[in-house]
């Protein structure tokens, strides 16, 4: 940050380092990608606390910058940094009055309580927000995550109708007064969201057809767009690699078989998402169990060791 510079232009230089982490992030990964993006940020809050201790707008560009690094760590699955960070950009919000990011720290705490089965927290804090937000994306967001909550905590009926819920808001369309940062709040992100309450509950036939779905508005999306939606491949990735963890939990063998030829193997080493990562070793650990299918064993452990190297040797296939 500038430190002659007058508080606007300070808060637009953070903004601006802001849109460059996520930029990265969409570019290299989480993995590559959260050392700077932490550095970056606790750059901005000393400069911050410094020079514009009183500037409601520096600070609300400093809890954005704290809460994009801190997803970063999320997605680096560097969890304790993750909730520091996240936690750090909700004081700054708090203290820049800036309500609406703080709903976005919020939210992004209930997303990490969810990824780490810890649904009476994510609940707390759903319960709270949504006591006190009426209407839009926001609301559209903490049902969501209030979704998840419940089918972890084995409410599979009331799972059922929040995620429900969720996709008809959202289907609605913008409201006035949606913050900018809800824009991720994609109805296939939504889909992904539906087919992990499935396998929060444990229902892994409906969570392998719901992640199909997903799998598919996936490609649609990149077919209209013309282009991968996130530049580097990492949602067409998630959502595939979602799809064989739950195949292989159901154990449809051969349906995980064709998933992982066609939609996993193009896409190994793509893309550093430490959460991805792990997810698909845990496929492949689970794949290494099916008797019968050396094919199937033999390729997904390719496709863990290519993901841990960061490529791997030729296609198997």
């Amino acid at each position: 940050m500038e430190l002659r510079a007058s508080p606007e232009r300070a808060a637009e230089a953070v903004r601006a380092v802001s849109a460059r982490v996520v930029a990265l992030d969409t570019r290299c990964g989480a993995r590559d990608t959260v050392d700077a993006a932490v550095r970056a940020a606790v750059r901005a809050r000393g400069a911050a606390r410094a020079r514009f201790p009183g500037s409601s707008d520096v600070l609300a560009a400093t809890a954005e910058l704290h809460q994009v690094a801190g997803w970063v760590a999320f997605d680096a699955e560097r969890q304790r940094l993750s909730r520091r960070m996240t936690l750090a950009a909700l004081d700054a919000a708090h203290d820049a009055g800036d309500r609406s990011m703080e709903y976005f720290a919020l939210s992004q705490l209930a997303m990490q309580d969810v990824h780490l089965w810890r649904p009476a927290e994510a609940r707390r804090v759903c319960e709270a927000a949504l006591a006190e937000t009426a209407a839009g994306s926001v609301r559209t967001l903490f049902t969501l995550r209030l979704a998840r909550a419940a089918a972890q905590e084995g409410e599979r009926i009331r799972a059922r109708r929040l995620i429900g819920e969720t996709l008809s808001r959202y289907l609605e369309g913008p409201r006035r007064g949606d913050p900018a940062w809800t824009w991720w709040l994609t109805e296939t992100e939504i889909a992904w969201h539906r087919a992990m309450t499935r396998a929060d509950a444990g229902e892994w036939g409906a969570a392998a057809e719901a992640f199909a779905e997903a799998v598919e508005q996936v490609r649609a999306g990149g077919r209209a767009a013309g282009a991968e939606a996130d530049g580097g491949g990492r949602s067409p990735f998630h959502a595939a690699v979602s799809l064989l963890w739950a195949l292989a939990r159901a154990r449809s063998w051969e349906e995980a078989e064709a998933v992982l030829l066609r939609d996993v193997v193009p896409r190994v080493g793509s893309v550093a998402s430490v959460r991805c990562a792990r997810l698909l070793a845990e496929a492949v650990r689970l794949i290494d169990t099916a008797r019968g299918r050396p094919s199937l064993r033999e390729a997904a452990r390719w496709c863990a060791e290519g993901e841990r190297s960061g490529g791997g040797p030729a296609s198997p296939v």
